[in-house]
């Protein structure tokens, strides 16, 4: 069986939104503070914050956009990094995900993120907001 190490397009888009000229510098690849929004339906909007020590990676914004994918389409999203770093995201359909972290149901999105990052072995302890802020 033929393999090929995958280099980029982990995030699953048709396109890198958010990049300059819309390029793609490799696995994993993300831009602070650039705002990704394909036009679309009614949204929720909610932010994943890193723990209070600060940064995700590359691999673990991959891991949250994956993780949020399973049960809602992302329409937006925007990563920010700097004290602590943030993935704010705007999802379809409304009501998929729950963010109330104290809720512990599968349908809680911080949940399911932790559960994620840490088998992914990249945990972080997100806690979850239900609002989102986009700078563009």
């Amino acid at each position: 069986m033929a393999q090929f190490t995958k280099v980029n397009g982990d995030y699953q888009p048709v396109l890198r939104l958010d990049a300059a000229a819309y390029t793609n510098s490799g696995l994993n690849a993300v831009t602070s503070a650039a705002t990704v929004q394909p036009q679309g339906p009614k949204l929720d909007f909610f932010t994943i914050e890193a723990a209070s020590t600060g940064a995700f990676s590359g691999a673990q914004v991959n891991t949250i956009i994956q993780t949020i994918q399973q049960l809602a389409t992302v329409y937006i999203y925007e990563y920010t990094d700097g004290g602590p770093d943030t993935v704010a995201v705007a999802v379809y359909p409304t009501g998929s995900w729950a963010v109330d972290d104290s809720l512990g149901v599968s349908s809680n999105v911080v949940a399911a993120i932790r559960t994620a990052l840490t088998a992914a072995g990249t945990a972080n302890t997100v806690t979850g907001n239900a609002f989102a802020t986009f700078t563009n």
